[in-house]
């Protein structure tokens, strides 16, 4: 007898209340019958954590309490929690997914090499607060590499389902050291990783003017302002990146990765980055902003 795989999902909350129940209703309700859903709250201050204890106590969920680290150590903290299963899958708070997401992703996944680092990607309708539909974003990104990852994560986590040897690669890292579970993620993928991109449309993610993954004008001009003051998350990704994985990395990429982990400005790394003849971003307007961020040495 074949046994069934079976798939953790996990979810990082913080002052989710408002959706919270619609994004684990939808959990619940997947077809595939065999998941675990596991939540980390990162120190909300409203009543999401009692809405969790609720479905603690009917054993739909199981519940880590913890103090406020941000997102990305949250998740990761959680995913090095979660040790037994096969597959693992990043939930966002305020999402809702398809019945049949996780059916669609075990199918690929088990159409793909178990011991090889594999990550299943869906496309995703996004929306606004009510769930009005905005427009489909599609994971199907051409010339995309890990020269382009390194600058910009396109792929969402909430949108990926992984295997363990994927899970393995991930907590090689040092949590503490990594701000973004996703992009961390995405450079395993793009490096290291086989990916299965599905035009498979398997959430509605709920796009929120106060969403730290939302990308309107509002967060792109509070991200462009961070980073100018010496805030941005890539330098921090790419040096623990470089340090985790240098010696396992092909030689043009680790070549590339060494313009963006030097601990102190480097005149000569900034100039190649800036006037690099290759692209670092899909976006015109983007690719601008980074590369006058890279020649002040901020990126």
């Amino acid at each position: 007898m074949v046994m069934m795989k079976s798939v953790n999902v996990l979810i990082s909350t913080y002052n989710g209340e408002k959706y919270i129940t619609e994004q684990i209703e939808s959990i619940i309700a997947q077809t595939y019958p065999s998941v675990t859903i596991l939540v980390r709250d990162d120190g909300s201050t409203d009543g999401t954590v009692k809405i969790l204890e609720e479905y603690e106590k009917k054993q739909k969920l199981h519940l880590f309490k913890g103090e406020n680290v941000g997102y990305g150590k949250s998740f990761l903290r959680l995913l090095e929690q979660a040790e037994k299963g096969d597959y693992w899958a990043f939930c966002d708070q305020d999402d809702i997914w398809e019945v049949d997401k996780l059916q669609h992703a075990v199918n690929k996944l088990q159409t793909m090499e178990d011991n090889e680092p594999n990550l299943y990607v869906h496309d995703f309708q996004v929306a606004d607060e009510r769930m009005n539909p905005i427009n489909t974003y599609g994971n199907n990104i051409p010339r995309y590499s890990f020269r382009m990852a390194l600058t910009e994560c396109l792929h969402m986590g909430f949108s990926t389902v992984f295997n363990r040897s994927f899970r393995n690669l991930m907590l090689q890292g040092n949590i503490d050291r990594i701000p973004s579970h996703d992009w961390w993620a995405e450079l395993i993928a793009m490096e290291f990783g086989n990916i299965y991109v599905d035009d498979y449309i398997g959430a509605q993610h709920r796009r929120l003017d106060c969403s730290v993954s939302g990308s309107n004008l509002r967060n792109r001009i509070r991200w462009f302002r961070r980073a100018l003051s010496g805030g941005s998350e890539i330098p921090g990704l790419a040096k623990e990146f470089y340090r985790t994985f240098g010696k396992d990395m092909n030689k043009k990429d680790r070549r590339i990765i060494r313009l963006f982990a030097s601990e102190h400005y480097n005149l000569i790394y900034a100039i190649v980055k800036a006037f690099y003849p290759k692209r670092w971003r899909s976006s015109i307007v983007s690719e601008a902003v980074v590369r006058l961020l890279m020649l002040l040495g901020r990126i």
